[in-house]
């Protein structure tokens, strides 16, 4: 059977990243990461969840099997977070979760789950996005479309050509929306401009899909929510997926939620909870437990969530920092250019106005390594790395006047 397999092609960023490891230079940058970095460079592991953990070792720890569904504790903590605890959805029983690995689960179970409901659908998503968004929608044989979103070059929202794209959508299509914290771009939509795209969808026919990968990480736990919160509330049905990885720093233990949230002419719900647990199972049976756990004892307990926002919200505020240090950076060493976009983004990821060829001479020149849309991860950023990119940045600009 594999006597003939060879010559696979990597995707370009896990060619990124064994590019990375195959460099011995002992400086060399990785901005490609999708973590948050402590001063020293390590990817810390929160005190809440360290006492959380304890807690959870100290009581004993079941073994046994959960349902595909997961962890039913878990899921009710994370629609509430998300969603707020008196949510019209949450009172009228119109939500059915299933924990999954991690958002990107959430998203591969989704993709299923509306292929088999309506396989003709068209999935539309940013450009750009991360790209294994997409491959989870391809593989569950959905076609793809793109709708414009940021101008790399300018640094901006292209929200008029966004609204122009999204009203090409026809009944039934999904919109894949990044709920807070864009990745790649960092750039994310204001509440003004939440309420025209669910005009949009509203007036099309369209059925959102909100990934939540970043709460926490922008202006704080509720503000990165508001935008999710008001789709919500202008459509009849919606899709939400949610990560727990970054939120929470668990990042191996693999704890997301996928939520269908259904209108009020809906057919059973507990019918529809049902198919989502058979396809979880066809999919990877079930989630592993410990990471939701660990969120659920926190989310549980009055002292252990004010410790967890206390905590995210002093990653927050150090992510804002390097933001600003990079831009000030970026700005002295390239005299005229205006990187405001850097700082007026949030979360961990901007993308540099930087060609693929360009990419490859940070490879090779400055061992700069970063994904293939020139996204830069500046919450992994150490020491005096921003003045080596910037450094870095200006030659580029000054090869491009030289040639």
């Amino acid at each position: 059977m594999f006597k003939n397999f060879r010559d696979y092609v990597n995707d370009p960023i896990e060619a990124m990243f064994i590019r990375l490891a195959e460099d011995q230079y002992p400086d060399k940058i990785d901005l490609g990461i999708g973590v948050f970095r402590d001063a020293f460079g390590n990817v810390p592991v929160m005190d809440v969840v360290r006492q959380a953990e304890s807690r959870l070792i100290a009581r004993g720890l079941p073994k046994s099997y959960l349902s595909p569904l997961g962890n039913h504790d878990y899921c009710r903590d994370i629609e509430r977070l998300v969603l707020g605890g008196n949510h019209t959805v949450l009172q009228t029983s119109r939500i059915v979760s299933a924990q999954t690995p991690g958002a990107g689960s959430a998203l591969r179970l989704g993709a299923a789950l509306i292929h088999s409901l309506s396989p003709h659908s068209v999935v539309w998503v940013s450009e750009p996005t991360w790209p294994h968004q997409v491959e989870f929608f391809e593989v569950a044989g959905l076609e793809i479309r793109s709708y414009r979103y940021y101008d790399q070059e300018k640094g901006f929202l292209d929200i008029e050509g966004m609204l122009e794209d999204l009203w090409e959508m026809q009944r039934d299509d999904i919109i894949l929306l990044h709920g807070c914290c864009h990745n790649p771009t960092g750039q994310d939509l204001d509440i003004a401009q939440w309420k025209l795209v669910a005009d949009a969808v509203n007036r099309t026919g369209a059925l959102p899909f909100v990934d939540v990968a970043y709460q926490g990480f922008g202006e704080g736990i509720e503000e990165d929510v508001a935008g999710a919160r008001l789709m919500i509330e202008s459509v009849p049905e919606m899709l939400l997926a949610v990560s727990s990885s970054k939120s929470f720093g668990i990042y191996r233990e693999r704890a997301g939620m996928l939520s269908v949230m259904v209108g009020s002419e809906a057919g059973d719900i507990v019918s529809l909870g049902a198919k989502m647990r058979d396809m979880a199972r066809q999919l990877y049976f079930m989630a592993p437990d410990h990471g939701a756990a660990i969120v659920h004892e926190i989310l549980s307990d009055s002292e252990l969530e004010a410790l967890w926002r206390k905590e995210l919200d002093g990653i927050r505020q150090h992510v804002c920092e390097k933001r600003k240090a990079l831009r000030t950076t970026i700005e002295a060493a390239n005299p005229g250019f205006d990187a405001s976009f850097i700082e007026r983004q949030h979360g961990m990821f901007s993308c540099l106005p930087i060609t693929e060829e360009e990419q490859v001479f940070l490879e090779k020149q400055y061992h700069i390594y970063m994904l293939p849309d020139a996204r830069v991860n500046v919450a992994a950023m150490l020491g005096n790395q921003s003045e080596i990119l910037a450094g870095a940045f200006a030659d580029v600009r000054a090869k491009r006047v030289s040639a």
